[in-house]
């Protein structure tokens, strides 16, 4: 039951997510820019009710104690609409009820909010809201429904009114007015977040989605989210991509559109799921300088997958028997954030010189400083790459001990950018990077290194 080709079939697999948003944008807090998908109730959606344990699988209190422990302090919470409500336009499930209040519990006891995301593709029991199976109305009464149950939770954050709304291009952007206008019915404060047509593609997000914005919410507190994963068609399933071949900043220039399309109609957001898998490191650099680029813009992110029920699934963060997952490491790095004190991006800020000028020559920008690689092979080193750690062997110029420092930014031969962790200087000078270790056959000797320009 627990494993599948794609994330998106939901149906065969379990489905988890998590983000830190923080506090809303009128406060002065830094914003927590990684959060998690805390899936499980969401499992197997085509198995209605289901019974919990079986078919879904809600998270027990030591799930929260764990992820609080390490610093996580949000998780985007996938509940499905036919188990909350089986009979359309019928009462809650009691049943249902009581297991997300039991998460809300939790969740305020370690101090933890819930994005709580009605993860149903804009559509109850297969058809799609606005059509005549499933009237607009009936979805804005299951969100007003959704906050008088759970508005007076202290651990509600935000309502994600929809997960991945997709062939709903005629339907989609009036619904979402009648899930904003259901919620609003009762909660006049937190935030909602609207996701996009196109299963919410960040790369795809400027096709199908302007509509959204004539959305009108009277406490003008609306957050778009987009989903981004780097495989062909971004669903997530990995099995048609070669990660060798993809450019370092593939990552980046998956979500860029996304990001752009908010800066130009001075919008908020964050990436409600990403995840990359467990079996090349080079997935982590990718991962990396997205993130990077999303911290730059204050864009928080929420990745996929946390929670019960995973086991040794390829985008899982569970530690396996206490083992930490590859990707943890680079998802950590983003957790300590104090540069961010609203929900992004940030907007860029252009001054009108206020009298002509005469130009000035100047000299261009360099490119970076560029430096061959020493060739030493030995036990430790090949092709003057360190074999036990991503480290380098470099002439002990002056250029090179002023360029290549703690916190520079190095590109390797094969396209990957990594920053400096630390420099040894003798003879010749060492230079240590992040991440894992790398292939002298590929980046060594003849190949040369190059600090890239800020």
């Amino acid at each position: 039951m627990f494993s599948c080709l794609s994330k998106r079939f939901v149906k065969c697999l379990p489905v988890v997510a998590a983000l830190v948003l923080g506090g809303q944008a009128a406060q002065a807090e830094p914003i927590d820019l990684v959060s998690l998908n805390l899936s499980g109730a969401g499992f197997a959606p085509h198995v209605l009710p289901g019974i919990n344990g079986t078919n879904y699988i809600f998270p027990i209190e030591s799930y929260f104690q764990q992820w609080s422990a390490r610093g996580i302090k949000t998780f985007r919470f996938p509940i499905i609409w036919e188990r909350l409500q089986p009979k359309l336009g019928g009462p809650l499930d009691p049943t249902y009820v009581a297991l997300i209040d039991r998460t809300f519990g939790y969740a305020q006891k370690h101090n933890i909010k819930i994005i709580l995301d009605l993860h149903n593709y804009a559509r109850y029991r297969g058809q799609v809201i606005g059509t005549s199976s499933v009237p607009y109305v009936r979805y804005q009464e299951i969100m007003t429904k959704i906050a008088q149950q759970w508005s007076n939770q202290p651990a509600l954050y935000a309502y994600d009114i929809m997960n991945e709304p997709n062939g709903a291009l005629a339907y989609w952007a009036t619904a979402a007015q009648y899930g904003i206008n259901g919620v609003r019915a009762v909660d006049k404060t937190r935030p909602i977040i609207v996701e996009g047509n196109g299963w919410s593609s960040a790369t795809r997000w400027a096709e199908w989605n302007d509509p959204l914005l004539n959305l009108k919410d009277p406490s003008n507190n609306i957050i778009f989210s987009a989903h981004s994963y780097f495989d062909e068609n971004a669903g997530g399933s990995y099995g048609d991509v070669d990660v060798n071949t993809l450019d370092v900043m593939y990552g980046v220039n998956r979500v860029k559109p996304f990001v752009e399309w908010l800066k130009k109609h001075g919008q908020r957001g964050y990436i409600g799921e990403f995840g990359v898998p467990d079996n090349n490191p080079r997935w982590n650099i990718l991962m990396d300088n997205m993130l990077a680029y999303l911290k730059e813009n204050c864009v928080p992110a929420s990745y996929w997958a946390a929670g019960p029920g995973w086991g040794d699934y390829f985008m899982s963060v569970e530690p396996i028997n206490g083992v930490e997952r590859p990707q943890w490491p680079t998802l950590k790095k983003y957790m300590d954030n104090s540069s961010c004190t609203e929900i992004g991006p940030k907007k860029t800020v252009v001054t009108a010189p206020t009298t002509p000028t005469t130009p000035v020559a100047t000299t261009p920008a360099t490119t970076g400083v560029v430096s061959e690689i020493n060739n030493i092979t030995n036990e430790d080193w090949l092709n003057g790459v360190y074999r036990k750690k991503p480290g380098f062997s470099i002439p002990a110029t002056d250029a090179n001990k002023v360029a290549f420092k703690a916190g520079a930014s190095v590109r390797l031969a094969d396209g990957q950018v990594r920053k400096v962790t630390s420099a040894q200087v003798g003879t010749r000078m060492a230079v240590y990077l992040e991440g894992a270790a790398v292939d002298g056959a590929v980046v060594g000797y003849p190949k040369t290194l190059v600090v890239v320009a800020n």
